[in-house]
C-alpha cells in the first residue's frame, strides 16, 4: 500500500439531473463520486466522507420535471470557483487511480476541501440549491473533458486555480516520525478490525513498526530512557485520537504521503 485511494460507492457512482436521468457517462464516470461526495477511502478511512451534494432516491423522485434554476445572481467569480472545483475533482480522481498529472500537486484532501467550500459559497452567494450547483459543476467537468485538447484545457487552469487553493485552503501539515507512527498504527487497527490480518493490514502494521522503531531510536539517541520513549509514542497516539474529533481536520490535515517517505528502507539497514 503506497497511497490513499478513492473509490465510488456503488449507489453514488453517477450524478443525475433533476428528472433523475444519469448525467455522468463514459469519461465523466471517474469524477461522479466528487459531484455526489459519495466517496470512501481505502484501505483506511482518513478522509472525512461528506454528502453535501448527495441526492437520495426520494429527493430525486420529488422532482417530476426539470426546473431551470435562476442564475441571475451567479457571478464570474462564482463560475471561476466552480470551474476550479471541477478541475480539482478531475485531477484528484486521476491521482487516486495511481496516475500523476503534470503541474498539479496532490489534491485528495485540499482539493476536496476547496470543492466543498466553493459549492457552499456559490449556494449562499447565488442563492442556488445544491442540485443546481452540482449540475453546474457537472457541466464544467463535461466541458473540460470534451474540449478539443482536454489536457491543455486542464493545464490552463492550474496556475489560477492553485493560486485560489493556496489563498483559501491551508497547506497540509508535515507530520514527524512520532505522528506518522501513530497515524499508521491507528490505520492498522481500523483495517484489522474490518478485514482481519489482510495484506493491507500487514502493510500498515509494518509501516507503523518501522516508524515507531525509528522514533524510539532517535529518542534514545537524545538520552531518553526506553520507558520515556514508549510514553512519548503512546502520547502521540492519544493526541491523534483526540485530533480525530477536534473539528479542525483531524488526520486529514496531515500530509500522509510524507509518512511513506519517512518509512522508506534505510540504505544501511533492513527491516
Amino acid at each position: 500500500m503506497n497511497q490513499r485511494r478513492i473509490k465510488s460507492n456503488s449507489s453514488a457512482g453517477r450524478t443525475r439531473t433533476l428528472s433523475g436521468q444519469p448525467t455522468c457517462k463514459g469519461h465523466e464516470q471517474r469524477v461522479c463520486s466528487w459531484l455526489l461526495f459519495g466517496v470512501t477511502t481505502a484501505p483506511m478511512h482518513i478522509l472525512t466522507v461528506l454528502s453535501l451534494f448527495a441526492l437520495t432516491p426520494a429527493a430525486l423522485a420529488q422532482s417530476a420535471a426539470p426546473v431551470l434554476p435562476d442564475l441571475s445572481r451567479l457571478t464570474d467569480d462564482h463560475r471561476a470557483m466552480l470551474r476550479c472545483g471541477a478541475a480539482f475533482a478531475i485531477v484528484a480522481t486521476t491521482q487516486a487511480s495511481g496516475e500523476s498529472v503534470a503541474g498539479w500537486p496532490p489534491l485528495s484532501v485540499r482539493g476536496k476541501r476547496y470543492f466543498i467550500d466553493a459549492g457552499v459559497a456559490v449556494m449562499q452567494g447565488a442563492t442556488l440549491d445544491r442540485i443546481a450547483v452540482r449540475d453546474l459543476i457537472a457541466a464544467d467537468v463535461r466541458a473540460l473533458q470534451t474540449a478539443a485538447d482536454p489536457d491543455a484545457a486542464l493545464a490552463a487552469l492550474a496556475k489560477p486555480c492553485l493560486a485560489q487553493l493556496d489563498a483559501t485552503v491551508p497547506p497540509l501539515a508535515k507530520p514527524g516520525l512520532r505522528q506518522c507512527a501513530a497515524i499508521m498504527a491507528l490505520a492498522y487497527e481500523e483495517v484489522y478490525a474490518r478485514e482481519g490480518l489482510s495484506a493491507a493490514a500487514r502493510d500498515l502494521k509494518t509501516l507503523a513498526s518501522v516508524l515507531a522503531a525509528r522514533e524510539r531510536e532517535a529518542l534514545l539517541a537524545q538520552g531518553q530512557t526506553g520507558d520515556a520513549a514508549d510514553r512519548a509514542l503512546a502520547q502521540a497516539r492519544d493526541a491523534l485520537v483526540a485530533e480525530a474529533g477536534d473539528g479542525k481536520g483531524g488526520i486529514d490535515k496531515y500530509e500522509i504521503a510524507h509518512c511513506y517517505e519517512l518509512a522508506k528502507p534505510d540504505e544501511k539497514k533492513h527491516y
